[in-house]
């Protein structure tokens, strides 16, 4: 059930299959169900297909349905808005009559800040990845039976600081695990798929050891394109839980101290069932 660099980014050359169509293959994964970054890092690639030349800006996904990883998922991609800067897309993914996944994606042309007016959090001060210990690529790795989660292999990752209760802080370093092709699309929906599949690890932390939960939805705001030929530190935390939902922030930094986006994820954790 291991998923290589080379299985991602052969996924993510999505087919054309009719006006505004894009089929894509899944990944393997636990009982069968998509990955919830994958799918949405696909409806992004379909999204951007149809805004040439226009880099991603936004993203807000909703996770409908778990779907069946081993059939292919069509994503449906509806033009909103075509502006002078701004386009809009909204992205439909289906299996048959069932639909997965809506999203509205932004993309932008690029401009220079009036006045050159530019400002970011600054990137914390960390120990360097090099100096970490190697560790299994995602955390739910390390708490379930071995190779469960081996469809997350295709990326590295070191634990600065763990998450561990309400609010779970945690700071972590990824990277590719190999050389990307030089393709800003691909790299901002790689970022995509690397924001959500990790920043449930502050959630379930927060949660204190509940196990069955489910991504509800997912929003990425792009600032700068990241470098995946290096190391990006990764600073989250779930600041906010509320009756069956756990809500986790995150910003991703390239090591330059650059502010690569900032993301919001919202987990649901069910009652057990009677």
């Amino acid at each position: 059930m291991s998923s290589s660099l080379g299985d991602v980014l052969a996924s993510m050359q999505l087919r054309s299959v009719g006006d505004g169509l894009f089929a894509g293959a899944q990944l393997p994964a636990p009982a069968n169900h998509i990955l919830g970054g994958h799918i949405s890092a696909q409806a992004l690639l379909a999204a951007s297909l149809t805004a040439p030349g226009r880099a991603p800006h936004s993203v807000h996904t909703y996770f409908l349905r778990p779907g069946d990883s081993r059939h292919a998922v069509t994503f449906e991609v509806v033009k909103l808005q075509e502006g002078r800067t701004f386009s809009a897309r909204r992205v439909t993914a289906r299996q048959g009559d069932e639909i997965l996944l809506e999203a509205l994606s932004s993309f932008k042309l690029p401009t220079e800040a009036p006045g050159g007016v530019t400002y970011q959090p600054p990137c914390p001060d960390v120990p360097a990845p090099e100096s970490l210990p190697v560790v299994a690529p995602h955390s739910a790795e390390s708490h379930s039976a071995e190779g469960t989660w081996a469809s997350l292999r295709w990326f590295e990752r070191r634990v600065v600081d763990a998450a561990t209760g309400p609010p779970a802080p945690a700071r972590i370093w990824l990277r590719p695990d190999g050389e990307v092709p030089d393709d800003p699309v691909l790299t901002a929906s790689l970022v995509a798929y690397l924001s959500a599949v990790t920043l449930t690890e502050p959630a379930y932390a927060a949660r204190s050891g509940l196990v069955m939960a489910a991504q509800r939805d997912h929003s990425v705001w792009f600032h700068a394109a990241a470098d995946l030929s290096d190391w990006m530190l990764y600073d989250m935390a779930s600041p906010s839980s509320a009756d069956t939902l756990a809500l986790a922030r995150g910003t991703l930094f390239n090591r330059s101290g650059e502010l690569v986006c900032t993301v919001r994820q919202e987990m649901y954790f069910p009652p057990p069932r009677g």
